[in-house]
C-alpha cells in the first residue's frame, strides 16, 4: 500500500504528473522533472513497488492507472469515511449502549465503505474520468510554471472529494444512462450525499451562525 508520504513527496508527484502526459525513460524524465537520472530512478521504482507506475523489461516508465485507481480510492475518502458511520444513527440504540452503538456503526460503515471502495475502482466509466481529471489537471498545470512544482499527488486527491461536493449535482446528468453510469451516479450521489448531511464542529458553528442571522 503507498504510505501517505509518497502521495506527498514533491519529486514523486513531479514525476507521476510528467508520466500521465506520457511513457518516459528515465533519463528524459528527470530531465524533465529537474532530477539527476539516478534518483529519479530510486523514486520510479519506489512508486512503481507503491502501485503509482510500471515498467515493461527495460522500457520506457507508464503511470500504472490498473493499480492506481484504487489506491486514489483509498485516499480521496477522507469527510466520506468519518461521514459514513452517522447513516446508522439510531436514538434508540444510544441510550441503550452509548459505546457499543459507535463501535458497531463505525464497523457497519467499514464494512460498507470498502465495498464502495472496491465498486468505484472496478467501474470503467470512472476509471476514465478519473484519468480524464488528471491529464486536464496536468495541462492546466502547464500554464504556471511553478504550479507543476508545487502541487503534490495528496493536494490533487484532497481537492478531488471538495471538487465532487461542489459538481456532482450540475454533471450527474451527463454520466450517460449505460450500466457502468448508472451505477457510477448511485455510488458518486451517496459520497455527496453523505457528506453534505454531515457536520463537522466548525460546520456546525457555521450552520448556527447563519441561523442567527434571521432574527437581525
Amino acid at each position: 500500500m503507498v504510505s501517505e508520504s509518497l502521495l506527498g513527496n514533491r519529486k514523486v508527484s513531479r514525476l507521476f504528473f510528467r508520466l500521465v502526459q506520457g511513457p518516459a525513460r528515465t533519463a528524459p524524465l528527470a530531465r524533465r522533472c529537474g532530477l539527476r537520472a539516478e534518483e529519479a530512478e530510486r523514486l520510479l521504482e519506489r512508486m512503481a513497488r507503491g502501485g503509482l507506475t510500471r515498467r515493461v523489461g527495460r522500457g520506457p516508465w507508464e503511470v500504472d492507472w490498473e493499480r492506481f485507481v484504487p489506491i486514489f480510492v483509498r485516499s480521496a475518502m477522507n469527510i466520506y469515511a468519518v461521514a459514513l458511520p452517522w447513516r446508522y444513527l439510531d436514538p434508540a440504540a444510544i441510550e441503550r449502549d452509548p459505546q457499543g452503538f459507535v463501535e458497531a456503526a463505525t464497523a457497519r460503515a467499514g464494512r460498507e465503505l470498502a465495498r464502495i471502495k472496491v465498486r468505484l475502482a472496478a467501474n470503467d466509466l470512472f476509471c476514465a474520468m478519473l484519468r480524464a481529471f488528471f491529464e486536464v489537471l496536468v495541462g492546466e498545470m502547464a500554464a504556471p510554471e511553478d504550479y507543476l512544482e508545487d502541487l503534490r499527488l495528496s493536494d490533487a486527491i484532497d481537492e478531488f472529494e471538495y471538487s465532487l461536493l461542489k459538481l456532482y449535482p450540475l454533471r450527474r446528468r451527463r454520466l450517460g444512462q449505460g450500466p457502468a453510469a448508472r451505477e457510477l451516479r448511485r455510488l458518486l450521489g451517496g459520497w455527496y450525499r453523505s457528506v453534505q448531511a454531515f457536520d463537522t464542529p466548525c460546520g456546525a458553528a457555521m450552520r448556527v451562525a447563519f441561523e442567527s442571522l434571521a432574527g437581525r
